[in-house]
């Protein structure tokens, strides 16, 4: 009876050790979340966090000037892991439309995101955080 209490102590040690432990998959579906909601609120600054820096100012300028799109819905599809290549492939449907028009028009993209790692001083922090790295498909 004692080694089964002290096998039970040891292993909720264990589970709580590994629930301490980073969870990418909980990071990128924290940050998918955020893009997409931003997206639908028509938040694109702030969308434009999760993009490569070298593409964002493309993706900003893109929406600046479209005062009158409305977002219906935006939603994942699907998901496609590369687990050796730490990228994920989002599949998306978006529903929009433009005023003074009332057609809701659908479109389907997928984008990639990577993992990349975080510098700092030059030099790598053992840490990542997750990116888009490709454009977003032009609406208009």
């Amino acid at each position: 009876m004692k080694i089964f209490r002290i096998m039970l102590v040891v292993s909720l040690v264990m589970m709580a050790a590994c629930s301490a432990l980073p969870n990418h998959k909980d990071d990128l579906a924290k940050k998918n979340d955020d893009f997409m909601l931003r997206v639908r609120w028509l938040d694109f600054p702030g969308a434009a966090l999760h993009f490569e820096e070298d593409i964002r100012p493309e993706f900003i300028e893109q929406f600046d000037d479209v005062d009158d799109l409305k977002v219906t819905a935006f939603t994942m599809v699907r998901l496609e892991l590369d687990v050796p290549q730490e990228k994920v492939t989002a599949h998306y449907r978006l529903e929009y439309y433009i005023l003074p028009s009332a057609t809701i028009q659908k479109k389907r993209f997928s984008l990639t995101w990577e993992q990349q790692p975080v510098s700092v001083s030059g030099k790598a922090a053992g840490k990542a955080f997750w990116r888009i790295t490709q454009a977003f498909p032009e609406l208009l």
